[in-house]
C-alpha cells in the first residue's frame, strides 16, 4: 500500500491506524515525515547524526540507571537497541512497520521484531525488563488505544522512559497529541510515578522517567550523575 500520507483524510490515515498502523510508516516516512530539524535536515537513518544522538542516549542510560536487560517499544530501525548491546546491555526491541524492522543491523535481527504496543511486551524467563522505552511512539496511536499502550509499558518493566509530543500537530500520523502531563497521570493509574529525577533531557525536553516502588535501584554516586548527565 502506498502511504502518500500528506494527501490523505485525516479520517482515512487514523482509520488505518486501527487496522494496518504498519503500513503507515514505509520508506516514504522514514525519508520525510520522520526528521529533525534546527541545526539542518535530518532524515531518520543509519548516519552520522542519528548515530551520535543514539549513542549519547545509551550512555546517558547505561550511567544513570545501568540496566542489564532493555525494551525498546517503537524502536524503528533499532538504532538506540544495538547502541546499548554495544555498550554491552541486553537490549531488544518492536516496531509495529516492517518496513523499519528490516532495517535493523545484521547483528541485532534476531533482537529486533515486528510487534504492536498494544499487544503484550514477551518477558525473558518472565521477569520484566530493569527499563522499558518508548520514544515519540505515543501520539501516533488512536486515541482510544492510549490507556493500553500505558499499560502494556508497565507490565513489562518497573521503570519507563517516555517521550511524547505535547504541541506537534502538524504531522499527520500524529493521532492523540497530549499534554505530557496526561500521560503521566495514565502512568500513575499503574502505580508509576515521575523517579529522580522525572526528566530525560538527552532524549527530548519533553521525555520523562516514571517508575513503581519496584524499581531497580540505580548505581551508586547518584548526586554526582545527576550533576554529570544534565
Amino acid at each position: 500500500m502506498s502511504s502518500s500520507r500528506e494527501t490523505r483524510d485525516k479520517s482515512e490515515l487514523i482509520e488505518i491506524a486501527r487496522t494496518d498502523p504498519g503500513t503507515l510508516y514505509d520508506e516514504e516516512y522514514y525519508k520525510s515525515g520522520c526528521s529533525e530539524e534546527g541545526d539542518g535536515y535530518h532524515a531518520y537513518g543509519r548516519n552520522d547524526h542519528w548515530n551520535s544522538f543514539f549513542s549519547g542516549v545509551a550512555k546517558k542510560i547505561d550511567r544513570l540507571y545501568g540496566p542489564k536487560a532493555v525494551m525498546d517499544a517503537g524502536c524503528a530501525f533499532g538504532l538506540l537497541v544495538e547502541q546499548l548491546c554495544d555498550r554491552g546491555i541486553d537490549a531488544r526491541g518492536f516496531d509495529i512497520s516492517p518496513y523499519a524492522v528490516e532495517q535493523a543491523r545484521a547483528d541485532m535481527k534476531e533482537r529486533i521484531k515486528v510487534g504492536s504496543i498494544l499487544e503484550p511486551i514477551p518477558l525473558q524467563n518472565g521477569k520484566k525488563y530493569d527499563l522499558v522505552i518508548s520514544i515519540e511512539v505515543l501520539e501516533h496511536l488512536p486515541p482510544e488505544h492510549a490507556e493500553a499502550a500505558v499499560k502494556t509499558l508497565c507490565d513489562a518493566g518497573d521503570r519507563v522512559i517516555f517521550s511524547s509530543s505535547p504541541d506537534d500537530f502538524d504531522e499527520v500520523t500524529h493521532f492523540n497529541v497530549l499534554p505530557t502531563e496526561r500521560w503521566i497521570e495514565m502512568f500513575a493509574a499503574h502505580g508509576f510515578h515521575p523517579s529522580d529525577p522525572p526528566d530525560a533531557p538527552y532524549i527530548a525536553p519533553q521525555a520523562r522517567v516514571v517508575e513503581n516502588a519496584n524499581a531497580p535501584k540505580m548505581p551508586k554516586q547518584t548526586l554526582l550523575r545527576k550533576l554529570t548527565v544534565r
